[in-house]
């Protein structure tokens, strides 16, 4: 059977652990006035004491993944406008109805695809499916576009749960050339930040 890969960077929204719901979470969360950083699709973020958010870093407790611009205002032109990523640095002042909002998918209960960020950590299905229950840290990458660059290093894979993601699964195993770029880990995060501010794991 012919394998292929395609290389995608982000998390992407995988499903549910809560039966009988079928459809990604979206909560609408606002970003500070001139924030200063590109929120971009796929991106772990996090809740800040003024009850917005920011770009997460590796091995911060993650509110939620962004899932795009529900609206921001574009001072050049006039306008607001929706997309997949909050650019750098949108102003909108006091002018409420020009408040910069964010899509974000919460993690909590939630499981997400992210793709491994090396070929050489593991080649085969076997050694993939070695890492299945252990943890990993992701690294942030480069964005393309709209899309966040995040990837998982599978290279730090532990059984220590203060790494941020724990790997359920291996994706698409019959199509998936394990040798290359583009294998894809079914993954849940482990430090999680919620409104109570909780950091327990899932």
């Amino acid at each position: 059977m012919a394998t292929f890969n395609i290389v995608r960077t982000g998390f992407r929204w995988a499903g549910t652990r809560s039966p009988g719901t079928g459809s990604r979470p979206i909560i609408i969360k606002p970003v500070a006035t001139a924030y200063g950083t590109a929120l971009t699709r796929g991106l772990p973020v996090k809740l800040v004491s003024d009850g917005t958010i920011a770009a997460a870093s590796a091995g911060d407790n993650i509110y939620g993944i962004m899932d795009g611009a529900e609206q921001y205002y574009d001072s050049s032109a006039g306008v607001m406008r929706k997309g997949g990523q909050i650019p750098a640095s949108v102003s909108w002042g006091s002018v409420q109805a020009r408040q910069t909002l964010a899509r974000v998918i919460p993690v909590r209960g939630q499981v997400f695809l992210c793709q491994a960020d090396d070929a050489t950590t593991a080649t085969t299905l076997s050694a993939y499916q070695d890492m299945v229950q252990e943890n990993v840290e992701w690294v942030a990458g480069t964005a393309v576009g709209d899309q966040a660059g995040c990837l998982l290093d599978i290279s730090g894979n532990a059984t220590t749960n203060t790494l941020s993601v724990r790997i359920l699964d291996i994706a698409n195993p019959s199509f998936t050339d394990f040798a290359n770029l583009g294998v894809d880990i079914v993954c849940a995060f482990n430090l999680i930040q919620d409104e109570t501010n909780s950091a327990t794991g899932v």
